[in-house]
């Protein structure tokens, strides 16, 4: 009966938590609607419900629809893993997984405005990140049990422009957070700052 599901249901291919939280990371979240897109497809392939791939890849972009989306998002996913006779995630756990993306999106929206530590904006950032990665783990259990099409080949986990943009967008992103971090006001008083700060200048003087 389970090899009769696999065979019945295409999807993409599963990948590790870790390479899909890189990519979340380095594009900044701009990987969230390509992923939304996929996930929707996928579900909508194994409980023919009448998602819309194209419209659940605008989610992670517009703030103020999160909470009444997710609650449909997550109706459709289990309906997915029932249909595939996987074990579900206490309701608990999903209104904890909503709550946690609303709020670093609504975070993230309020800082694009008004200025916060670089070090509070990193923390949100990777908690995002692991939030994100918990709910792939979770897709990608039911992915297993389909038969798996990737858009591109892979080599080691990313298709060509995936290491494209991992390899242009990482060292970028982490050079920008440091950047933020020694010039940002809110720092000048961190013991931290100021010995990296003189570091620079007394090499400078030299």
């Amino acid at each position: 009966m389970q090899h009769q599901v696999r065979a019945n249901f295409v999807t993409a291919p599963p990948r590790w938590s870790v390479l899909e939280g890189l990519l979340v990371f380095c594009t900044a979240g701009l990987y969230l609607p390509v992923w939304f897109y996929l996930v929707a497809r996928d579900i909508r392939t194994i409980n023919k419900s009448d998602m819309v791939p194209l419209g659940w890849s605008l989610v992670p972009l517009i703030v103020f629809i999160q909470p009444l989306a997710f609650i449909r998002f997550f109706r459709y996913l289990r309906s997915a893993e029932k249909t595939l006779n996987l074990w579900r995630w206490p309701a608990l756990f999903d209104f904890i997984w909503m709550t946690v993306f609303f709020g670093c999106s609504v975070f993230f929206t309020v800082t694009a405005f008004w200025e916060v530590s670089t070090i509070t904006k990193v923390v949100v950032s990777l908690l995002s990140v692991l939030n994100f990665m918990i709910l792939h783990r979770r897709i990608n259990r039911f992915r297993k049990r389909c038969q798996n099409e990737a858009v591109a080949t892979r080599h080691y986990g990313y298709n060509s422009l995936e290491w494209i943009v991992v390899g242009i967008f990482t060292p970028l992103m982490l050079a920008l957070f440091l950047y933020t971090y020694i010039n940002s006001d809110l720092h000048e008083k961190l013991p931290s700052k100021k010995l990296f700060s003189q570091h620079i200048n007394t090499r400078y003087d030299a």
